[in-house]
């Protein structure tokens, strides 16, 4: 098989042309003769993909800027649809298959996130396992309703990957009350208990709340534990306001003793010694307001491989510029503890992206490196594409896996994209 030449699965596509769009025709056909395809009768030609696909891109630059008047729809005189499609509206965003676990989750603990979406003009939708987005009015551009889908898939992803549920025999009375000092997890009453649903973190929480002595129920340390959970889900300003009173740990709910405690330098927030470092392991970040302190470390399996390739091509906006083109792969394996299932098997993944070997994307490359080696780039969840779970999954640092069609296709041009992923980066530290 070396040296074999792969034959073209697409041989015949067709990419119509109008010739009245371009600013100087004579250009446009200098470019149709480089292409050295069929030429039928100056409407089309015909030939194999990733010609039509260069050709397509080099005849895109030549066609006439008009300006774009309220209520006109520019007309798409170069496209690799066919002419009866050419006046039909932009299409509208793809649905999100969603998990229904996850999603009540969200609707009912970040039923403010999603307010704020709707807020931008567009509506969405749940059809069984399907969220729709629709833009509330007609004027609404696609990219703006695109831009709510990514926003929504951010959430879910940065949810669901560290979502777990586990039943406890527990009576209604018993779970009224503890819904109170923990207002981060979602109750739902089974025939035999309850399931609770929330961070892998809070769940640790609740259960060394549950094992800890009687004297827990006393009044003053109710009173105590209230606050404290009050305080994890209050805005940073009052977080960080010091205490007078006698503290208790948020993550164990006793009551601090000063010489097995531990202040927290840059929010002052204070554990005990032993509780903070056991929460540390799983993640390090403060457990009341979730300021970064070390190294953060992800969920991304082990045994993956990023590879950089060099291409001599360019991508749109970045003219002048060779192409990094970044390989990743995960290998296929069985989930640990830190995994939503551990012990059930996940589907690896193998991904493609790509960034302009421009000073800044050289940049952009090194701190993905530095993720990468962090575990941050994938995790293990459930698919917003295929509703699938027990895959490999994006993490919430985004990649642009196409070279052409802009911020909706997940392509280039767009011009704000190293700076939006940088911001992304360094809010896991890596900066």
């Amino acid at each position: 098989m070396a040296g074999s030449q792969i034959r073209e699965i697409f041989d015949d596509v067709k990419l119509i042309i109008d010739p009245e769009t371009f600013a100087e025709p004579h250009k446009m056909l200098q470019e149709l003769k480089k292409m050295g395809g069929n030429v039928r009768e100056s409407c089309f030609i015909i030939g194999p993909f990733h010609t039509i696909e260069e050709t397509f891109m080099n005849l895109s630059k030549l066609e006439k800027k008009k300006p774009q008047s309220v209520g006109h729809k520019r007309r798409n005189h170069v496209n690799h649809i066919s002419p009866e499609m050419k006046s039909s509206p932009s299409p509208p965003a793809e649905p999100v298959v969603v998990d229904d676990a996850v999603m009540l989750y969200i609707q009912k603990k970040h039923s403010m996130e999603l307010d704020k979406m709707k807020q931008m003009g567009v509506d969405m939708q749940l059809q069984g396992r399907h969220l729709m987005f629709h833009a509330r009015d007609k004027t609404l551009r696609t990219d703006q309703v695109q831009f709510v889908r990514e926003r929504f898939i951010t959430l879910y992803q940065k949810i669901s990957t560290d979502l777990q549920t586990r039943t406890y025999q527990l009576n209604a009375s018993e779970v009224q009350l503890w819904c109170k000092r923990f207002p981060e997890l979602l109750v739902r009453p089974q025939k035999h208990g309850v399931d609770l649903t929330g961070s892998y973190l809070t769940l640790e929480r609740f259960e060394r709340f549950l094992h800890s002595p009687p004297k827990r129920s006393s009044p003053m340390q109710i009173n105590h534990m209230d606050h404290a959970c009050a305080t994890a889900s209050s805005p940073p300003a009052l977080q960080n306001r010091p205490n007078d009173k006698d503290e208790i740990c948020c993550i164990c709910l006793e009551p601090l003793v000063k010489s097995k405690s531990q202040t927290l330098e840059k929010c002052k927030h204070s554990f005990c010694r032993d509780c903070l470092k056991r929460a540390f392991e799983i993640k390090p970040v403060c457990p009341t307001c979730g300021v970064l302190y070390g190294a953060l470390k992800g969920t991304q399996p082990e045994g993956g491989k990023m590879q950089i390739i060099q291409d001599s091509s360019s991508l749109p906006g970045y003219e002048g510029y060779r192409t990094k083109v970044i390989h990743y792969y995960i290998p296929s394996g069985i989930q640990k503890e830190e995994h939503p299932n551990p012990g059930q098997p996940y589907d690896g993944a193998s991904r493609t992206a790509y960034l302009p070997d421009s000073s800044e994307g050289r940049k952009v490359l090194k701190l993905l490196k530095q993720a990468f080696e962090q575990r941050l780039i994938f995790t293990i969840g459930s698919s917003s594409t295929t509703g699938r779970s027990n895959v490999v999954t994006w993490n919430d640092i985004h990649h642009k896996t196409s070279r052409f069609g802009g911020p909706t296709a997940y392509g280039y041009p767009d011009p704000d994209y190293l700076k939006r992923v940088q911001e992304e980066l360094k809010a896991k530290g890596i900066c």
